[in-house]
């Protein structure tokens, strides 16, 4: 791979996608970065350490009262459950490239949304919600997050809307991975972001002259 100074790519991954893990570790690999940001938070990573185990606990013993009762219950609702608690695929692959490679992880995503997000989780993860939602809830019908992320980069069809929030977001990005660039000098970085972000339609990322990709891209010659 040529040498690039201050050279950052910017990669849209599919969140909670199966095959997520095997590609972001070949583009970690292609790409070799020195610094790598994420679209995660600090807020989101404590609150699962914190969390996880006994919300995933909470989870197995209410499995075992629907199995013992024969009850039938929505499979993918029981994914969404773990992968709503789950430490991301992305945080777990970049932390194990940094390890490895002795690189650096930043955790750049604002941490206001992230609360947000989870304020509600206790109240989620109460056994009688979580067997609510497993026996009583509809089966999913909306386009999946990675046909939408195709349909966007292969055939140009928008179905996923960019909104204030992630305009909010992005810009903070920005700017934090902008002080990253200046404090490691002539560092090849990598942004890992949902695929979404990679459209930036308001233009927040060009000062850094990104290379966008997107994970499942095959042509891209790096």
């Amino acid at each position: 791979m040529a040498d690039a100074k201050n050279k950052i790519f910017m990669l849209g991954v599919v969140h909670r996608d199966a095959e997520g893990p095997n590609l972001l570790h070949q583009w970690l690999e292609r790409i070799m970065p020195r610094i790598i940001t994420i679209e995660f938070s600090h807020y989101g990573l404590t609150f699962r350490n914190k969390k996880g185990k006994e919300y995933k606990k909470r989870i197995r013993e209410v499995m075992t009262i629907i199995k013992e009762n024969n009850w039938k219950y929505n499979a993918e609702t029981l994914t969404d459950l773990f992968s709503y608690i789950d430490m991301p695929y992305e945080y777990e692959i970049a932390s194990r490239y940094t390890k490895k490679h002795n690189g650096l992880l930043y955790l750049i995503d604002l941490d206001i949304f992230s609360h947000l997000k989870l304020i509600n989780s206790e109240e989620l993860f109460q056994p009688a919600n979580i067997e609510k939602l497993l026996c009583n809830g509809k089966n999913h019908c909306n386009v999946s997050e990675k046909a939408m992320a195709k349909l966007f980069f292969e055939g140009g069809v928008k179905v996923a809307r960019y909104t204030e929030e992630m305009h909010a977001r992005d810009r903070y990005m920005r700017d934090k991975i902008s002080i990253l660039m200046r404090a490691h000098k002539d560092k090849r970085f990598l942004h890992i972001c949902g695929w979404q972000h990679l459209e930036d339609p308001h233009n927040l990322y060009t000062p850094l002259n990104p290379e966008k990709v997107f994970i499942y891209d095959k042509t891209v010659r790096i």
